[in-house]
């Protein structure tokens, strides 16, 4: 996952644990705090520190464990422990399994274990829960393609495409399917599209 994408998910944390109701005891929220700050400004190693630490504390509302033990799990995967994450995106899952970002997230980590069939699951558990997830469906489809799968591959990038035309990477990596079919004229039109999109991007065609 690139580091824009954690930093936005982790706002996202942060916006809803802030949130958090006053008579949460100040040490184990000063933590998360702490935590979800550190996780922002890329400092993994302090951000798994302090959310442990709040975690630990048992003073945190149990309705809101989900969004710290995400937090965790995205601040071990940037902080290369991929596996370590896949625990916390669990762990997450078993307190609210209708959280999509936490399915997601797993399967960013299986697939950096090269654990595409699991990856796959994941993305189809994210979907699942959030029929709408673009970012799901274009992940889902690398997998897909990793596997050796084209049609999927092209199956899911399509319909990531249809509900995201705006992301010029998923029509780079619809392209590279279309290539790797042997349809250069469609891998063309594709990386134009990202050219069109973003005329700074590199594509096949540079």
């Amino acid at each position: 996952m690139r580091p824009l994408r954690l930093f936005a998910a982790a706002c996202a944390v942060a916006a809803l644990a802030f949130a958090l109701p006053r008579t949460v005891p100040a040490g184990g929220l000063d933590q998360a705090k702490a935590g979800l700050n550190a996780l922002a400004k890329g400092n993994y190693a302090k951000a798994i520190t302090n959310l442990t630490e709040a975690i630990d504390s048992n003073e945190l509302p149990e309705e809101k464990a989900y969004l710290f033990y995400t937090a965790r799990g995205n601040a071990r995967k940037a902080d290369g422990d991929p596996l370590a994450a896949i625990g916390d995106y669990s762990a997450a899952l078993q307190k609210n399994p209708h959280y999509a970002p936490a399915a997601f997230n797993r399967g960013n980590a299986q697939f950096a274990l090269h654990h595409y069939d699991k990856a796959i699951a994941d993305y189809s558990l994210a979907l699942d829960i959030d029929v709408a997830n673009a970012k799901a469906l274009n992940n889902r489809g690398a997998a897909w393609f990793k596997k050796g799968n084209l049609q999927s591959a092209l199956a899911n990038y399509t319909l990531a495409i249809a509900i995201n035309g705006d992301d010029p990477d998923i029509y780079l990596n619809r392209g590279k399917v279309y290539e790797a079919m042997g349809e250069p004229e469609k891998a063309r039109e594709d990386f134009l599209q990202v050219k069109k999109i973003d005329p700074s991007a590199k594509t096949p065609l540079d």
